[in-house]
């Protein structure tokens, strides 16, 4: 039995779920999109068959359809929904971890969690699964093509702009020998992931502008790139955070052509994020392929092997001191999404309404 829970659960997953939670509950602090009103009401506008949203978020239908399917009615069940599926999300990208080993609490300490705590709502925690479990499958020795086409579908039906930019992203750091096959059954999963989006937009006769024509309403690009050109630093930091500081280190010491594959790869995730206004939520989820590959890639590197617990003490506490930065519309040390009520008064409000009966 014990040797079954060995194999299932790997040496660092226990302190791995614990820094998870502690990062987005308590340092970064969760809270909710401020639309996510407009997505709940977005379920009963599909139950009416009548919907006038005209907001591009309704391109990625996860939580209206899953809200739609469980005929949630109730906006504080709505939100409890939300947070629950988040956190079945983020146990199963700590679970999925086990891949990279002894390294593998350096992927919790990068951008992505500060983007799915402060953005709780949108679908960007399924993403980040997804992400993780494509890259996983573009590192081992041969590529399990129908789990590429299923998890690539499933992240273009989920976030179609993610799944493009990480499409380039993955073309670029992939072995050579790879390429052709990922190439085919990724473009495959985004095509039919991209009709099932059209129909599914058809179907309910949404009438907005999706991702795409967005980006071409005026002073969009203009104010995109202006956000990026001066703020790149904090760009930079709000993805890779302080994992920027042991790439940095080991591509010291690393061969030209492995580097010269992250600067390209992180070049492209830059350029896509300067259509963006997102800007540091977009780029935190575009580098997820390149941190992967960044940690699969420190045990050749025997000076990190052999100082790894120092390491890991130093992003850590450079992770606490220097906090996050993020880049949405302004710079940022603290979460944009302020108006819905926060998480830390909804919980034990809904708790103490279901108690009341009996703490009275």
């Amino acid at each position: 039995m014990k040797s079954k829970l060995q194999k299932i659960f790997y040496d660092n997953f226990v302190v791995n779920l614990l820094i998870a939670i502690f990062l987005s509950h308590i340092f970064y602090k969760i809270t909710f999109i401020d639309r996510i009103k407009g997505e709940f009401e977005l379920i009963d506008q599909l139950k009416s068959g009548s919907v006038i949203s005209t907001q591009f978020y309704v391109e990625s239908p996860i939580f209206t359809m899953l809200g739609f399917v469980f005929r949630i009615d109730n906006f504080d069940v709505y939100l409890l929904f939300v947070y629950l599926f988040s956190l079945v999300l983020l146990f199963l990208i700590v679970f999925n971890l086990k891949f990279l080993g002894s390294y593998s609490t350096f992927f919790l300490l990068t951008g992505w969690v500060v983007t799915i705590s402060w953005f709780m709502g949108h679908v960007d925690v399924l993403s980040v699964l997804l992400i993780l479990l494509i890259s996983k499958l573009t590192l081992e020795n041969s590529v399990d093509q129908k789990k590429l086409v299923i998890f690539y579908f499933l992240l273009t039906v989920n976030h179609n702009a993610i799944a493009f930019v990480c499409f380039f992203v993955l073309l670029v750091l992939i072995e050579k020998i790879k390429r052709k096959s990922f190439l085919i059954y990724s473009l495959v999963g985004q095509v039919v992931g991209n009709i099932l989006i059209s129909f599914y937009l058809n179907r309910i006769n949404f009438s907005g502008r999706g991702r795409l024509r967005f980006v071409f309403n005026d002073n969009v690009i203009l104010d995109s790139i202006n956000f990026v050109s001066e703020n790149i630093f904090i760009v930079i930091w709000s993805g890779f955070m302080s994992l920027l500081i042991l790439q940095i280190i080991f591509s010291i010491t690393n061969g030209w052509d492995l580097n010269k594959k992250f600067i390209i790869s992180t070049f492209i995730c830059i350029f896509f994020t300067c259509i963006a206004l997102d800007t540091s939520r977009i780029f935190s989820l575009a580098v997820i392929p390149i941190s992967i590959y960044s940690i699969s890639s420190f045990n050749k590197s025997s000076f990190i092997k052999e100082n790894l617990s120092y390491f890991y003490i130093f992003t850590f506490i450079s992770t606490l001191l220097i906090g996050p930065r993020f880049v949405h519309g302004m710079a940022l040390t603290n979460s944009p999404n302020n108006s819905i009520e926060s998480f830390y008064n909804l919980i034990p409000r809904i708790v103490n309404s279901l108690m009341s009966g009996i703490w009275s």
